[in-house]
């Protein structure tokens, strides 16, 4: 019998728990389609398909004998990156607390600087300009794209 990792299926069962948990939120979403044939709910109901096919690619890597080139003792022995978690933490809880009020671009900009930093880059304007120029890309995809609204925030009026 082969050796079941705990912390590995933890993983496979968390990602389920989380598809499982976006599939069944997008549910709820009123999804009057109106014109078009893609409702609201649609693009969260597939990436909650996409993360339960990614569980259950988890699952069956955990269940043949664990993930491929996994030293699972040598993770066990690394210390936690309080400082990383920390800068990431405040990434994501600045995001939520900003977009209404500074806009998806300006939000998505901080959310990439302060992640970059979590993850040790220091190249402040360097990271500033990529994370411009992904949020554009995405605030114009969705706008002119999809005809779906994201905040403008201080940039209402110019967009």
């Amino acid at each position: 019998m082969k050796t079941i990792h705990k912390g590995q299926l933890a993983v496979a069962l968390g990602v389920a728990a989380l598809g499982i948990a976006i599939i069944a939120g997008a549910w709820l979403i009123p999804d009057a389609a109106g014109y078009s044939t893609v409702g609201p709910a649609a693009i969260p109901r597939l990436v909650g398909i996409g993360l339960l096919i990614a569980a259950a690619a988890l699952l069956w890597e955990v269940l043949r004998g664990g993930f491929r080139h996994h030293d699972e003792a040598a993770e066990q022995a690394l210390p936690t990156d309080w400082t990383a978690f920390i800068w990431i933490s405040v990434a994501i809880l600045a995001y939520g607390l900003l977009i209404e009020r500074a806009g998806f671009i300006v939000s998505s900009i901080l959310l990439y600087v302060l992640t970059a930093v979590g993850f040790g880059s220091r190249r402040w304007a360097l990271n500033a300009g990529i994370g411009a120029v992904i949020a554009v890309i995405i605030y114009v995809a969705f706008q002119r794209g999809l005809g779906l609204s994201l905040p403008a925030g201080i940039f209402k009026g110019l967009l």
